[in-house]
């Protein structure tokens, strides 16, 4: 497969089935994310139909092209729980369609099925956790919109229109999940900070008034504000974790 042909890229790391991140990123523009590359599983997901392949094209740039000559499948021996990468790489559409609805007539890409303390230290493993931490990095800010707008009710202003979101039904499952993403991105391998992902925008509420995000950090508790723009500072609750 060549990498002009790739319409689309797929990351996931799972544990035991379990998945901790799973991503689909379009060459359309069309980016679908759920997790942090950590776990519990997150039941909040968000798909996006941006108008330009920005994330796509960050991404296959990284790509050596023998990679998408030279498939890999490799799967360790009566592995002792399951440790799983996968990336995928899609195109040449057979219906026309370069999205959801498309039918791909290529694909290859890289999948390691590992003992979860694996030895295994080939530079395959190296790039493919760098490369699905990657597209979880660039793409953090949209996914922080997209639970904003599930927890807070809050739209935006970087968010498409075009947005779907899958939640949990109660919003005791919602605030559940709400902690779990803010407590794995603390303790992410790259030390992502939270505290700015929502620096440059504003949130717009129901009934169109606009805020902008406050969000800070101290020790183990993180504050979440969304003040109205010209009114009054709101009181958000905050989130502690141990």
């Amino acid at each position: 497969m060549k990498k002009e042909e790739v319409e689309l890229i797929i990351c996931q790391v799972s544990s035991n089935g379990e998945d901790a991140l799973n991503m689909k990123i379009y060459k359309d523009g069309t980016t679908c994310r759920y997790g942090n590359g950590g776990l519990p599983r997150l039941g909040i997901s968000g798909m996006s139909f941006f108008e330009n392949p920005k994330y796509f094209d960050h991404l296959i740039k990284l790509v050596p092209e023998e990679l998408l000559q030279n498939p890999v499948n490799y799967q360790e021996e009566h592995p002792n729980g399951l440790l799983q990468y996968v990336i995928a790489f899609y195109g040449v559409s057979k219906n026309g369609e370069t999205g959801e609805r498309a039918e791909w007539s290529k694909s290859t890409g890289v999948r390691l099925a590992l003992d979860n303390q694996t030895q295994f230290r080939h530079q395959i493993l190296g790039f493919v956790d760098n490369f699905v931490m990657e597209a979880a990095q660039i793409t953090n800010d949209w996914y922080f919109d997209v639970m904003v707008n599930t927890v807070y009710g809050l739209k935006s202003s970087n968010l498409p229109e075009q947005t779907i979101i899958s939640q949990p039904k109660t919003k005791e499952e919602i605030s559940e999940t709400f902690s779990n993403y803010v407590n794995q991105i603390r303790y992410s391998a790259r030390s992502w900070d939270m505290t700015k992902f929502g620096n440059g925008k504003t949130y717009k509420d129901n009934s169109g008034k606009e805020h902008k995000s406050v969000i800070s950090q101290n020790g183990d508790t993180f504050n979440f504000r969304f003040d109205e723009i010209g009114g009054k500072e709101e009181k958000k609750p905050k989130w502690k974790f141990w």
